[in-house]
Order: C-alpha cells, then structure tokens, then sequence
C-alpha cells in the first residue's frame, strides 16, 4: 500500500514538472497569415435615402436668389406636412404656387400643382392624373427615369461642387433633357434639400440659387374689413398674419375678425363666435363658412349695423379666397337674423362700394 502511494506521488510531480517547463500555446500561434481565414466584420453602412436629400422641414423659410430672369428670384415653405406628404407654398415675383410632394416606393414626386394660390388651404389629399418624379432612389450616378413629356430625368452627378449665396456645398445633381438640347440641372444636398436649379439654352442660363434659411413661420399680408364705430359705413386695412407649418387658418381668421386693434372699429364677430369651418368651393367659386350659434346670439346691432358686419366677413373672406360670393351657416343652419336671411343654395357677395382704406 505505502508502495502504490509512493509511485502515485512521484507521478503526480512528474507531471506537475512537465507542466510548469512547458509553454502552453494558443491555437493562433500555430497559424501563419495566409492560414487565417478569420472574416472581419465591417460596420454595415447606412443607406442614403430620398429623405435624407429632401427632408420635409417644419417652419423653414429657404431664400432663394434669381439670375438671369426676374421669376427664378423665390421662397418655399411647407405649409403642412402629413407622414410621407407635404404642401410646399413657393412665392415668386410673379405668382405664388402650391405643390403637394410625396415620398412613396423610393421616389419624391410632385402629385399636384396649382399657381395663383394666394390663400391657405390644406390640399394634402389632393392629387394630379400625372406626378411628376424629382428624384428616384438608388441615390447614385446613372439611375434615370422619364417625366411627362417624354423628356428623361437622370442622377448625374454625386457630391458635385455648388456654389450658392448660402454657401458651398457638395450636392447630388438631377439631369433633365429638354427638347432641342435645353438642360434643367437641379442640386439637393444632404439635410437641406434643394439648393439650386439652372436652367441652361445654349449661352442662355437662368438660376435659382439657396440664398438664406430662416427657422420660423411666414408671414403674408391681408385685407381684414371691420365697421366704424364712429359712422355707419366698413373700412379695411392691410394685416400680416403669421402661419406656423400645419397651423389653422380658422383660428387665425376668427382671432383677426375678434380683434381689430384699434377701438375706433367694431369686431367682426364676438369674443364668443368660433369658426367652426371654412371651405373652398372651386367648382361654384363659393366660400362657405360655418359660425358657432353666437355669431347670432351676440350681435346685439340693428339691421344698419348688421349689415355692416355681414359686409366686413364676406369682403374679408371673398377677398383672401379670391372669390365674389361666400356662404354663411351657422352650426350648419343657413344664416337666419331677424333682419337677413339665405337659404341653402342663396349667399352673400363681396361689396366694395363706399368701402375706403381705414386712417387712424
């Protein structure tokens, strides 16, 4: 027994020696480089999309300079913004413009368009036979496409130089072909959106280049009409009114009706009298506006003032929807005083008759 210990201790030192004298090696000190087959897993990279060349930014005023035509001079701004959709209201020289855009299968286009918009309307569900596509995904140098007219649009360029008023940038550059080899060349840049579009026929060449960005809402100038408190007659003046990306053009209009900011006018409506709802009626060319019950309750005025108030809305809205007549309801009910009265198909119109600009 004493022997079988003894031989079992001086094993287990044996082998303990052995151990500690030898290196132990990792299975890698074994592999030459050529040997190593070990995949190194890159960080997968984030693919470019349409949103990130054409972001749809809230309250952002985008500034652009013109050369070499008094219309290429405009500013953009997205009136409202819904998912995947847009309202841009573009105002130039000339006219002021509403385009709905829209991301949809890797493609931004323009599924309406509409000019001599000078109101505020929300035209979000609205939509064209034909759209036109600004840019198409992959975002890379050779994808092409055809617009209307058979004219094709195609990626010609990434990271291209761009001077503008704004600054320099490195921009992806939209190709299109014109007839009788006249080129709109159009430049987005990554975060900002379209900064520039030349239009180029021989030596001819008209710009449109980013000349400023303002982070806030717009602002455009209305003719509010109010009566007079000193006399029986209704007057106007010019006010600017603010609008915040998808803001209530109701709310902006009933709070301008309420307060003329001057006590030599009288409000169009009570502190009381909401706007339950304004719509445009293009077909008949109507305006139809529906008041809270208190457009009646709270008029306290005989026939000769009534009929001053009734003016001040009518011309008010007639002249910023640029239309002649404008229908007036109340919680749905046809307007019904006891001095005036329409019926469902029946409206007021605009009258400017012995309507002067207010002087304080």
């Amino acid at each position: 027994m004493k022997k079988r210990l003894l031989l079992t201790t001086i094993l287990l030192i044996i082998v303990l020696t052995f151990t500690a004298c030898t290196k132990i090696k990792k299975p890698e000190d074994n592999i030459t480089p050529e040997e190593d087959n070990t995949k190194i897993i890159e960080p997968k990279e984030e693919a470019i999309t349409i949103k990130d060349y054409y972001p749809f930014k809230e309250n952002t005023i985008m500034e652009y300079e013109g050369v070499g035509n008094e219309f290429a001079e405009q500013d953009t701004f997205f009136e409202f913004i819904e998912g995947d959709r847009a309202q841009l209201k573009i105002f130039n020289p000339g006219t002021v413009v509403v385009k709905i855009l829209e991301y949809n299968n890797g493609e931004l286009r323009e599924v309406f368009s509409e000019g001599e918009f000078y109101h505020i309307e929300n035209m979000l569900d609205t939509n064209d036979e034909n759209s036109n596509v600004l840019l198409k995904e992959p975002l890379k140098k050779g994808t092409s496409w055809s617009i209307s007219g058979g004219h094709k649009r195609s990626i010609t360029g990434i990271d291209v130089d761009m001077e503008t008023p704004y600054k320099k940038f490195k921009a992806l550059e939209v190709t299109t072909e014109l007839e009788e080899g006249r080129k709109q060349y159009d430049y987005y840049v990554k975060g900002i959106g379209h900064v520039a579009s030349i239009y180029k026929d021989g030596d001819f060449e008209v710009k449109t280049l980013l000349e400023e960005i303002e982070n806030e809402p717009y602002e455009i100038e209305t003719k509010f009409y109010y009566p007079l408190y000193s006399d029986i007659g209704t007057v106007y003046l010019d006010r600017d009114i603010e609008f915040s990306t998808n803001g209530n053009i109701e709310k902006i209009l009933e709070s301008n009706f309420k307060k003329p900011q001057t006590d030599k006018l009288i409000p169009a409506i009570s502190e009381n009298t909401k706007i339950n709802s304004i719509k445009l009626d293009r077909g008949n060319r109507i305006v139809r506006v529906d008041f809270s019950n208190e457009l009646l309750t709270d008029m306290n005025a005989g026939s000769s003032l009534e009929m001053e108030i009734l003016k001040s809305i009518v011309n008010t809205l007639g002249n910023y929807y640029g239309v002649e007549k404008v229908y007036i309801s109340t919680e749905g009910t046809p307007y019904s005083s006891g001095h005036f009265a329409i019926k469902e198909e029946e409206y007021f119109t605009v009258d400017e008759e012995d309507v002067k600009e207010f002087e304080d």
